[in-house]
């Protein structure tokens, strides 16, 4: 465990032309890496790679629903020759297969078509006088109608029947052209269309020739199927797609592939160089790997390691940011100071332990919820020592106190505590400015502040004889810091001082609310308990202790994480977080980037 973040090791890797997929994608795969180019010429020379990347992506919208779903395969060459020898055989593919894609989506429309004319046929409001008119044996202008749910006022001199059938909503409507025109208008900026009828419609044996004509359909539409498939077969469609997939990843994931005369470098990040070497020997591949010096350009990811146990409390780091290289990462401190803040406004035994045991049951499922454990098992600690169980007073006695009774000692303890992590934050900032050597700087401009808070802290613990003589020896010793040429500059330090001071005592006061939630949680479950009584006992009794024990706890939960969190980014962290690092984020294999690609297409389309 460190406090200081850990700078990812650049790496660069010489291979085979024909490897540098398989080397991209088996770091991905091992989750060791994060690829960058070392080079702005590099990044500069991609507009072919990127142009036949589009390429290959305008055909996937247009033809995925016609391929076969294959998963990335990583080709034996190196991505510019693989992609452009992938494109050129779906292209092949593509123009071979037009006419039987133009045949099967024709087969497919009429399908549905003749499904909704089904549908139609079998509604009794839909008979054979119907089928009759827009068959054409009507001397006035009949029509059919696909409605929306919301119809429109239909024109005068229409004869309109609505019916309803397959779940959708039809319109049949009989009258003079104009007004029939009209309607149509009417509809159509509703959203709804006028159906053309099929020319077998008024014939007696409607039904018979639809279903003639759907089988013919279907038949139609499974050659057309195969004979897609028999083109995937000679084009080698699968096989094609597969590698332009995995060059696709390589183009949009990898910009630190390198081509040279016989082999290609592959730059990039590596948390763990051991694993790299140890994902290249798995692979079977040949490849010189190198550890040098980043490029000066380039800012290094950053890594954060620490324990299981405070890796969870991370989140409260990346609220504000990934931790600068020379900014100190709090995390394991949070661990213990998370749960002792929140467990301190929420202390309840039995509450706390049903806070834990939700903590253990959704865990699993939402990693946040983690966090609960031992929030709720501080909670469940405080509980014993302010003699709570389930809002219920008197099934224990107090270890300590009880807030209602004596609030007084419940006060002091969270002041206390929040001077300690205040001067804490010092520290860190100070721990800071000392890994960027400027140590000296910040002792004259924090040491002045700091001196003053402590003797104000300490004022409240020396006798009174004394008080007077340690604020004045405080005084005094903000003459070195604050001193900065001339008298004005003397007492603008000493202004500046001052300042910080009083912002120091306003942080330290602000947790007093630590001891007020608690106090407030003690006068909940009173309310609790005396509603509890009023009910009476047996089963009314146990109603209401059940009920408000749940509403108590679904209450504090959120609040009390609320204001644990607010204390912990704004009273703690604010002192000495910089969260301007670069988070190390390794890259993921071309299978997964393919199933994101895969959606976004779908939604697409």
């Amino acid at each position: 465990m460190t406090l200081r973040p850990e700078c990812a090791r650049w790496f660069e890797i010489l291979a085979a032309r024909e490897d540098a997929l398989g080397v991209a994608d088996a770091l991905a795969a091992a989750g060791c890496a994060e690829f960058e180019a070392g080079s702005v010429a590099v990044a500069g020379a991609d507009g072919e790679r990127h142009r036949r990347r589009e390429r290959f992506r305008e055909l996937e919208r247009r033809y995925r629903e016609w391929w076969p779903e294959v998963a990335p395969a990583v080709p034996q060459a190196f991505p510019d020759e693989a992609l452009a020898a992938a494109i050129a055989r779906v292209d092949g593919w593509a123009a071979a297969a037009a006419p039987t894609i133009a045949a099967l989506v024709a087969a497919e429309a009429e399908l549905a078509e003749l499904a909704q004319w089904r549908e139609i046929l079998a509604a009794p409001e839909f008979g054979a006088g119907e089928r009759a008119a827009l068959a054409g044996a009507s001397r006035l202008s009949p029509a059919l109608f696909a409605c929306p749910e919301a119809t429109p006022p239909a024109p005068e001199g229409l004869l309109l029947r609505p019916f309803a059938a397959g779940g959708r909503r039809y319109l049949f409507a009989l009258g003079e052209a104009p007004a029939m025109a009209l309607l149509a208008e009417q509809l159509a900026a509703a959203g709804g269309r006028r159906l053309s009828a099929p020319a077998w419609l008024g014939d007696a044996e409607a039904p018979a020739r639809l279903a003639a004509r759907a089988e013919a359909c279907r038949q139609a539409a499974v050659a057309a199927r195969a004979r897609l498939a028999g083109l995937a077969d000679q084009h080698g469609l699968a096989a094609a797609l597969a590698a332009a997939r995995c060059c696709c990843w390589g183009v949009d994931n990898v910009a630190a592939l390198e081509e040279r005369r016989a082999l290609c470098r592959v730059t990039g990040w590596t948390g763990d160089p051991a694993g790299v070497r140890g994902a290249l020997a798995a692979a079977g591949l040949a490849a010189l790997v190198r550890f040098p010096p980043p490029p000066a350009a380039l800012q290094p990811p950053l890594l954060l390691h620490n324990p299981w146990w405070a890796s969870p409390y991370e989140r409260f780091c990346r609220l504000l940011g990934m931790p600068a290289g020379n900014a100190a990462d709090p995390s394991a401190l949070v661990a213990l100071i998370f749960p002792l803040l929140f467990g301190y406004m929420f202390g309840d035994l039995g509450q706390g332990l049903v806070v834990c045991a939700a903590g253990i049951a959704f865990g699993g499922r939402w990693p946040l919820a983690r966090l609960l454990v031992p929030a709720g098992l501080a909670a469940a600690l405080f509980g014993l020592l302010f003699g709570s169980v389930f809002s219920q007073g008197g099934i224990i006695a107090p270890l300590w106190t009880d807030p209602l009774a004596d609030p007084l000692p419940v006060l002091l303890p969270p002041i206390a505590a929040g001077a300690a992590l205040l001067l804490l934050s010092v520290a860190l900032a100070g721990v800071e400015a000392r890994w960027r050597g400027e140590l000296a700087a910040f002792v004259r401009r924090e040491g002045g502040a700091v001196v003053l808070y402590l003797a104000l802290l300490a004022a409240f613990a020396v006798p009174a004889d004394y008080v007077v003589p340690l604020l004045a020896a405080a005084l005094l010793a903000q003459l070195p810091f604050a001193a900065r040429g001339g008298a004005l500059g003397l007492l603008a330090g000493l202004a500046e001082c001052l300042e910080k001071t009083l912002q120091l005592l306003i942080n330290t006061v602000s947790f007093v609310r630590v001891g007020a939630f608690a106090i407030a949680h003690a006068g909940l479950s009173a309310a609790l308990a005396m509603l509890a009584d009023a009910a009476g006992g047996g089963v009314g009794w146990l109603l209401v202790v059940v009920l408000g024990n749940l509403f108590i706890v679904a209450l504090e939960v959120l609040v009390v994480s609320i204001q644990t969190t607010r204390l912990v980014l704004f009273e703690f962290f604010t002192r000495f977080f910089v969260g301007s690092g670069r988070a190390f984020h390794p890259q993921a294999p071309a299978g997964a980037s393919h199933d994101a690609a895969s959606r976004e297409v779908r939604h697409e389309n």
